[in-house]
């Protein structure tokens, strides 16, 4: 494992697009404007605001950005503009050894799940789900997501997590586990089962949320993680929200009766409802440190900070 340094005030943050292009140039000046106001530097990367189609230009222009961003010695932190598509496109291509040789906190969820999940297996370096800059800094602003972001990646934050008011955690009463956290965006994370850039299961909590997905291809999703033997090989599970998308016109089972389903099939501590996903308050997750999960009384506890 390896963790990048704390960020301080004054340190310089690159804005990167490793997936979609920002729609919205307002909201990529606003983002930058809250970062710069609390005390950092921004910079765009080269490529940011190129375009081909729905991808933030070419594979190579966002390699080069990545490379970019990790090798200059000015930056200390890399955050998503946003996600959308195209960030798996990018990792037969990345230089790992470049990564490992420049530990740096790298932020984002949704699609950048191809990229975190590969930096840990590739390199160890601990990442971070959470806010992007012209998604959540952009936009609707929470406190929530704001403290606990910077708590967690300039504080060093770790410990308790328990229900808040608008998110009741819930566990399945099978224990306690204790391991090391991967997961992220859980339709992005299937699509890349078979690949050498996951992680391998055993022994971890993996933690999966995910947005506007109808209810059988959510139970697509979860059969797909139970026949690869996640469910045995796991240490336990941490689901997050789950926005539910259009059915259709069809006869359905409910998203809940779908989770309902999974879940009573798996024989290890669970928690369910935990504050990540495409929401307003992000609860910032490091990938690749060690956490515990009590399903009897509904807690998650982070063993480690993310940070150094």
């Amino acid at each position: 494992m390896i963790k990048p340094n704390r960020l301080l005030k004054n340190d310089l943050i690159a804005l990167i697009t490793p997936a979609s292009t920002p729609g919205n140039i307002t909201r990529v000046e606003k983002g930058r404007k809250f970062l710069e106001d609390r005390g950092y530097k921004t910079v765009l990367t080269p490529n940011a605001m190129k375009q081909l189609g729905y991808l933030a230009g070419s594979d190579e222009e966002r390699i080069s950005d990545i490379h970019w961003a990790f090798s200059n010695p000015e930056v200390k932190a890399i955050i998503s503009l946003r996600g959308g598509y195209g960030a798996g496109r990018l990792l037969p291509g990345i230089n790992y050894e470049l990564i490992k040789a420049n530990p740096k906190i790298f932020s984002g969820y949704s699609d950048l799940t191809t990229l975190q999940m590969a930096f840990f297996e590739k390199t160890g370096l601990v990442t971070f789900s959470g806010p992007m800059a012209a998604v959540d800094f952009g936009g609707k602003l929470s406190d929530y997501t704001i403290n606990n972001f910077f708590a967690t990646v300039s504080d060093g934050w770790f410990g308790e997590v328990t229900s808040q008011e608008e998110s009741i955690l819930a566990g399945n009463n099978k224990g306690t586990a204790e391991g090391v956290i991967a997961g992220g965006n859980l339709a992005v994370f299937c699509s890349m089962m078979g690949s050498e850039y996951l992680p391998e299961p055993e022994g971890k909590i993996f933690f999966f949320e995910d947005v506007s997905e109808p209810p059988y291809r959510i139970d697509r999703f979860l059969n797909q993680l139970r026949i690869n033997g996640y469910f045995e090989k796991a240490a336990g599970f941490i689901f997050g929200k789950f926005t539910e998308g259009d059915p259709g016109d069809g006869p359905t089972l409910s998203q809940s009766e779908v989770f309902d389903d999974y879940i009573s099939k798996i024989e290890k501590p669970v928690i369910t409802n935990f504050p990540f996903g495409h929401i307003d308050d992000l609860f910032t997750i490091p990938l690749g440190i060690r956490v515990k999960v009590d399903s009897n009384n509904n807690k998650v506890e982070f063993l480690e900070a993310g940070v150094i």
